[in-house]
C-alpha cells in the first residue's frame, strides 16, 4: 500500500493531471480559476504550428543521435579495453564511473569553462597546435552551441555505457572465443561474429536507456546555453519549459511535454517488442 500510494502521487497523478491540462485553455490569466475552458487539440495544434517546434525537434533528434552514437562508441571501446587483463584496469575503470556522480549543474560550468572561447582549455589546445588560428566561441555562436553541449552529454554517458556494456561482455563464455580462433576467426571476425550477436541484449538496453535519458535532458542543456543562441540549441523540453514559465502557456506547455512522452513511448514499445523477440522459446 504504501509504494501503490507513492506511485500514484508522484507519477500518475501528475501525469494524469498534466495530460487533462494540455486540454484546457490556461495561461495566467485563467490558471486561478477554479474551472478552465476545454478546448481539445488546440494546445497541440498552437505547439505544432510554434515556429520553434520544428527548430527544437531537429535540435532534439540530432543531440539524442550525435550523443547516443558516440557514447555507445566510446563505452564499447572501453568495455573491451578493460575486459582485457593489465595493470591498474579496476582502478581506471573505476575511476570513469566518477562522472556519473558529478551534478549536471558541475558539469554544465566545468564545460562553460572548458569551452570558453576566451581562456577556455579546448581553445588553447587547439591553437596550440594549430588546428584554429584563434578561439572559437563554442556555447555562443548558433554553428557550435548545440555540438557544445553534446560534448558535455557525451561526457556523462560514457561510463554508463561501458558498465552496461562490460557487464554483457563478461556473460559470454570465454569457450566460444578459443573455439572460434581454433576455426581460424581472426579478432575482427570473433568482434562481428561473435561478440556483437551475443552483445545485442546489452546492446538493446544501453541504446534504448539512453534515448529515454537523452532525448528528455534539460538541466544541462538550461544551465549551459539556456537553448540559445537563437534557438540553436533549444530542444523539446527546453521549449516546454518556455511555453509554461516564460510565456506562461501553461497548456501548451503540457502538451509539448505530451509530445515528448509520446515519443519516448514509442522507443519503450519497441524495446518491449525487440526485447520479446530476443527471449528464448520453450
Amino acid at each position: 500500500m504504501p509504494a501503490f500510494i507513492y506511485i500514484v502521487l508522484v507519477m500518475i497523478y501528475p501525469l494524469a493531471f498534466n495530460l487533462i491540462l494540455s486540454f484546457q485553455e490556461v495561461d495566467m490569466m485563467t490558471l486561478m480559476k477554479p474551472t478552465k475552458a476545454f478546448i481539445g487539440l488546440e494546445n497541440y495544434r498552437q505547439v505544432i504550428t510554434n515556429l520553434t517546434f520544428p527548430i527544437s525537434l531537429k535540435n532534439s533528434l540530432i543531440f539524442t543521435a550525435g550523443c547516443i552514437f558516440f557514447q555507445f562508441t566510446i563505452g564499447l571501446a572501453f568495455a573491451l579495453l578493460f575486459s582485457l587483463s593489465f595493470p591498474l584496469a579496476g582502478h581506471l575503470r573505476g575511476s570513469l564511473l566518477i562522472t556519473l556522480m558529478v551534478p549536471q549543474v558541475a558539469v554544465s560550468i566545468l564545460f562553460r569553462w572548458l569551452l570558453s572561447g576566451d581562456y577556455g582549455l579546448i581553445n588553447e589546445l587547439l591553437t596550440k597546435l594549430h588546428f584554429v588560428e584563434e578561439g572559437i566561441a563554442w556555447l555562443s555562436d548558433p554553428k557550435t552551441a548545440l555540438a557544445g553541449v553534446m560534448l558535455a552529454n557525451i561526457w556523462i554517458g560514457i561510463p554508463f555505457n561501458m558498465m552496461i556494456l562490460a557487464s554483457g561482455l563478461t556473460a559470454i563464455p570465454p569457450d566460444i572465443y578459443e573455439a572460434a580462433a581454433v576455426d581460424g576467426a581472426g579478432p575482427l571476425k570473433r568482434f562481428i561474429g561473435l561478440t556483437l550477436p551475443l552483445l545485442r541484449p546489452s546492446i538493446l538496453i544501453v541504446l534504448t536507456l539512453g534515448f529515454i535519458y537523452t532525448f528528455r535532458i534539460f538541466g544541462l542543456i538550461y544551465a549551459m546555453t539556456g537553448g540559445g543562441p537563437i534557438n540553436s540549441s533549444t530542444v523539446l523540453p527546453i521549449l516546454a519549459y518556455k511555453l509554461s514559465f516564460l510565456f506562461f502557456e501553461f497548456g501548451q506547455g503540457a502538451a509539448a511535454t505530451n509530445i515528448l512522452l509520446i515519443f519516448l513511448f514509442i522507443v519503450i514499445s519497441a524495446y518491449l517488442i525487440f526485447s520479446a523477440k530476443e527471449e528464448p522459446r520453450e
